[in-house]
Parts: C-alpha cells; sequence; structure tokens
C-alpha cells in the first residue's frame, strides 16, 4: 500500500509540473508591420495569426508582404533557427505559392 501512495503521488507531482510549464509558455509581444498590393485581406490575416501564434518567434522586427499569392518576409531574426521557423510555419497555409525568406540573422556580440 505504501509503494502504491508513492507511485500515485510521484505521478500527481510531475503532471502537476507539467501542467505548470505550460501555462509559463506564451507568445512575445510583437508588432507586424503588414502591407499588401492584394485584394486578399483573408490571407493575409491567415499568415498573421499564424505567425503570432507561435510562442517561439520574436516577432517585433518583421515585416509581412503579401502580393498575390506571394508572401516576402523581411526583418531581423535572433538567430538562424528563427528565421526558418518563420517561413516553415507559413509554408503549408492554403493560397501561398511563393515565400521569399529576406530575413537577417541578428548579430551576437
Amino acid at each position: 500500500m505504501n509503494r502504491f501512495k508513492l507511485t500515485v503521488s510521484l505521478i500527481s507531482l510531475c503532471c502537476v509540473f507539467l501542467l505548470a510549464c505550460a501555462t509559463q509558455v506564451s507568445a512575445a509581444p510583437s508588432s507586424i508591420m503588414v502591407s499588401s498590393a492584394s485584394t486578399q485581406p483573408t490571407l493575409q490575416q491567415l499568415t498573421v495569426n499564424k505567425l503570432l501564434t507561435n510562442p517561439n518567434l520574436n516577432l517585433s522586427q518583421l515585416n509581412l508582404t503579401v502580393i498575390g499569392n506571394k508572401i516576402e518576409l523581411n526583418g531581423i531574426a535572433r538567430n538562424g533557427f528563427e528565421r526558418a521557423l518563420a517561413q516553415k510555419f507559413i509554408e503549408n497555409t492554403q493560397g501561398i505559392e511563393i515565400i521569399e525568406n529576406k530575413m537577417l540573422v541578428e548579430l551576437e556580440e
């Protein structure tokens, strides 16, 4: 009986720990400039929402331009992973055929 209580306690603590960790993750506050030469606000909104909901991206210096079915990403990423992740996160968006990733990687000091 004692071993059973210990196992249940350990599993409960693990669940509480995982739950606490999951609530700590939140999207970084950001501002995205959106400019468009098309009349597709739904594509813009969909893309911006996808980028804003990713907690792994710091999008404070990202410029998003939508022209027809082409998306252009400009700005500065903290690292190469963040640059690639921004592109990967919107690759499977319906209506986007071309993604030009012109983001620069921030130099570390």
